[in-house]
């Protein structure tokens, strides 16, 4: 037998070979469930970037986790979407704890029950909030802030992620504390009420920390306070409003993670386990790292009564505030 003959059949066989494997590989893709990780917010901002670092570190080996955004009604269309989903694990809701504790008490029939419609899975981390100025303002520092507002009360404007989001009342317990006139101006999201502030539109903002520390270190805005209950490592010039005397603005946000209520707890177990094994990898661990989270793990037990907790926290500024939606 002569050797091309031989060296036909040695590539065809490799060519089989390859073309066998491949197809079994993408059979057992194929075999992988996926998982839905709903997040009530534009991508960018700290709820998409946790879930997508959730995502690619998640030590779930039978399934394959994307990232959902259904941004509107200040994070509570994601929580609708979620209720409204199979109860089988495979749509989980990514929110911060705002979205299910202080959203639905501003409506007159609310859009959800938390305790009925959600499951707690486990609380992820946290993260603060900041007070933040358009970097060219000449702003620096919170009392020079409080005297330009009182100064010019008509100008004195902030930009947050929505209308019922927790920045929107950090800017309601500020008015209340310092007597200032503030006026709100709610944005679909944390980028373009950033924009608008880096253009001048607005003059100040709140939003969570991480959304803002990139732009202060290139100067484009400027951190007057944080709403943690000290100073933070990374900004050790920056002041919290408690160390500046408005202890009432101090408030530090967890991130949870829920499944639809009537998921079986064999599957919430799994679940479970899985997510807290995704939170010790080191790729999730430097995620959190550079988005200045704290990885904070909770089991569901505890989540469930953090979101009663935080109910009752927010009931008062709420009733005070006056403000209810239809």
């Amino acid at each position: 037998m002569s050797t091309l003959p031989r060296q036909r059949r040695q590539l065809l066989q490799t060519i089989m070979a390859a073309l066998l494997g491949g197809t079994q590989a993408a059979h057992a893709q194929g075999d992988r469930s996926i998982r839905k990780l709903l997040v009530g917010f534009p991508p960018g901002g700290t709820a998409d970037s946790l879930a997508r670092a959730l995502a690619s570190q998640s030590q779930d080996p039978g399934s394959v986790y994307v990232v959902d955004n259904r941004s509107g009604a200040a994070g509570q269309l994601a929580v609708q979407a979620t209720v409204q989903a199979a109860a089988d694990g495979s749509s989980l809701l990514l929110t911060p704890s705002s979205v299910l504790t202080l959203a639905p008490l501003l409506y007159k029939t609310p859009l959800f029950n938390a305790q009925r419609d959600l499951v707690p899975l486990a609380c992820l981390g946290d993260h603060c909030f900041a007070l933040a100025v358009n970097g060219a303002s000449g702003i620096t520092s919170l009392q020079a802030f409080v005297q330009w507002a009182r100064a010019h009360p008509a100008q004195a404007t902030y930009a947050t992620p929505g209308l019922g989001s927790a920045p929107h009342f950090l800017g309601v317990q500020m008015a209340r504390e310092t007597g200032l006139t503030l006026t709100h101006v709610p944005y679909r999201g944390v980028a373009p009420g950033l924009q608008d502030l880096m253009a001048g539109q607005v003059a100040c903002t709140f939003n969570p920390l991480p959304t803002l520390l990139d732009l202060h270190r290139s100067g484009r805005i400027r951190i007057l306070a944080v709403t943690s209950p000290g100073r933070l490592p990374t900004l050790p010039d920056t002041p919290s409003f408690t160390e500046a005397g408005l202890a009432a603005l101090q408030l530090v946000e967890w991130y949870g993670l829920f499944a639809p209520a009537r998921t079986p707890a064999a599957v919430l177990g799994q679940l479970g386990q899985n997510i807290r094994n995704t939170l010790r990898t080191p790729g999730m661990l430097e995620a959190a790292r550079r988005m200045e989270i704290n990885l904070r793990h909770e089991d569901a037990a505890t989540l469930g009564k953090m979101v009663l907790q935080d109910q009752e926290r927010w009931k008062g500024l709420v009733a005070a505030s006056g403000i209810q939606l239809d």
